[in-house]
């Protein structure tokens, strides 16, 4: 393939990145604004809701589960298409069953498995197709784009707010009438990821791996790495070897600290928290718009440094400015639930002003680098399966906090919950030290980076 076609390709691979973190962001960020209204009908009770809010997370745990398998049995190219055609499938059933529980539910769930899916699959496929020198711009794409649909979704939720009234002012028809549009705009970028990616060619990873002739060494041909690897054989690769076992935690503390710092919870229930702290109305969708488009924003200057300063800078500077941010939230929730201070506009900007500041450190460098962590730590031979499992233990921690979110905000108050998640952020600050760079390594010489020759280290 000459560089002209190699350009080519490198684009095109970069446009279907964007669409898949665009379909991920939607997928996630769609029910914060939509949430508000199935509240304000009182059809559910707040277990319910919760239950309902992070049937998405379980979906996306059980696509964890069998993603790994099923990304080496059909391939990179056709999960993607499976991904987006359950996307299609979901949204009808989600946006016409909010009287029906179990169909809801059974929507959200399938909704929420395209979206596991495409968090396994696009990273991986773009770590194998995509030359070392761009591979941190792939990436960076990716999480731009599932930054941008949070903010188009949030975008569509003022819209819908403003023609049907917002969640506490508007009546019961318009308030059914809201929950549907807040859902049923999503079916027209994710029709045109589908049709995209059929046009995709398959990893050429995938393809050695399955013809049988697959070892380390070809990736040299594959990704223009250098070096000379060290012969390995197929049955002295286990998972219990070193060279595996430090990637594997690393990647799996770092996917579970992204959850327990609270952002899943934050995407799905943020005018509910903007509200709660003293936002009327609209305002909150506003507020929501506001952190949303902060995290796209600043999503562009890290992908631009990503492959200049490093992926372990990036997630230390920005673990710590993120658990600042936190701890800011819960101080201002403190205020107001143990000293009575009255929840008004003014808390509001400052609960505001705090989620914002968090967002700006967290898509600075969690919300970036952690999708570079898992699938440049882990070694080719585990990349699938490990990557699988990794993604497990992020959805379960993610899944447990959406579903039991507001029975735990009921009973420990809103400052309690900030204050653990400010805590997370320190453990996960703590775990960042231990990463290693990846920044400019092929793929062959991340295989060695683990294998305990310290000149690779």
């Amino acid at each position: 393939m000459n560089s002209a076609d190699r350009s080519s390709s490198s684009l095109i691979l970069l446009v279907m990145a964007g669409l898949g973190g665009f379909l991920y962001g939607v997928d996630f960020g769609v029910i914060a604004a939509a949430e508000p209204y199935m509240k304000a009908m009182n059809i559910y009770t707040d277990g319910q809701i919760s239950h309902i809010v992070g049937a998405v997370l379980l979906g996306g745990l059980v696509s964890s589960i069998t993603a790994g398998w099923l990304c080496d049995f059909f391939g990179r190219k056709k999960m993607i298409v499976a991904s987006a055609v359950m996307f299609l499938v979901a949204i009808p059933i989600v946006s016409l069953s909010l009287g029906s529980y179990p169909f809801l539910y059974a929507g959200r769930v399938l909704q929420g498995m395209s979206a596991g899916y495409m968090a396994v699959v696009m990273p991986m496929y773009l770590t194998e197709t995509l030359p070392p020198a761009i591979r941190g711009r792939g990436t960076g794409v990716f999480q731009f784009c599932l930054g941008l649909g949070l903010v188009v979704a949030a975008g569509a939720g003022c819209l819908v707010a403003t023609w049907y009234g917002a969640s506490d002012k508007a009546d019961e028809v318009n308030r059914m009438a809201a929950w549907g549009a807040n859902f049923w705009w999503t079916m027209i970028p994710v029709a045109v990821l589908f049709f995209g990616s059929l046009r995709l060619r398959e990893s050429p990873v995938w393809l050695k791996k399955k013809s049988g002739g697959f070892e380390v060494s070809q990736l040299r041909s594959l990704n223009g790495s250098s070096g000379t690897p060290k012969p390995e054989t197929r049955n002295a690769e286990t998972l219990l070897r070193r060279r595996y076992v430090i990637p594997f935690l690393l990647a799996c503390l770092v996917l579970t600290f992204n959850k327990t710092t609270g952002m899943s919870s934050f995407t799905s229930y943020l005018v509910t928290i903007l509200h709660s702290a003293g936002f009327e109305g609209i305002y909150a969708n506003w507020g929501q718009l506001a952190v949303k488009l902060t995290n796209m924003l600043v999503t562009i200057a890290a992908a631009a440094l990503v492959d200049r300063k490093g992926r372990t800078w990036l997630l230390r500077v920005g673990t710590g400015g993120m658990t600042l941010g936190l701890a800011a939230i819960g101080c201002v929730f403190f205020a107001i639930e143990r000293f009575g201070v009255e929840a008004n506009n003014f808390t509001g900007l400052l609960t505001l002003f705090s989620f914002s500041f968090m967002q700006v450190f967290y898509a600075l460098g969690p919300g970036l680098c952690v999708w570079l962590v898992l699938s440049e730590l882990m070694p080719t031979r585990i990349r699938a399966n490990g990557m699988a499992f990794a993604l497990f233990m992020n959805q379960l921690v993610a899944w447990g906090l959406a579903s039991w979110f507001r029975p735990w905000v009921k009973a420990w108050g809103w400052s309690s919950m900030f204050f653990f998640f400010a805590f997370n952020g320190v453990l996960y600050f703590v775990t960042s030290l231990f990463i290693p760079e990846t920044k400019g390594k092929s793929l062959d010489e991340l295989e060695n980076l683990f294998g305990g020759d310290c000149k690779n280290r």
